[in-house]
């Protein structure tokens, strides 16, 4: 079991499975995250720089997720 799984679970038992699909970060959060990166590369990030990749990159595994459920779902 995958431990975010009940949080998959939640999100689309409360949103169609479309808007999942459709589900897409903001150009100003993915300007963000990438000037991050940047940073984190050349060892120049804050630790909270570096707490907000990790976030993000969480969110990021838990829409993947999400969407390969909804994609099953659309497809039932």
């Amino acid at each position: 079991m995958n431990p975010y799984t009940t949080l998959v679970d939640f999100i689309l038992a409360h949103a169609p499975a479309e808007a999942v699909l459709q589900f897409r970060a903001s150009e100003e959060m993915h300007d963000y995250f990438y000037m991050l990166l940047d940073k984190e590369k050349a060892n120049t990030a804050t630790r909270e720089e570096v707490d907000f990749i990790e976030q993000v990159m969480t969110v990021e595994n838990i829409m993947r997720l999400a969407k390969a459920r909804a994609k099953q779902y659309a497809h039932q």
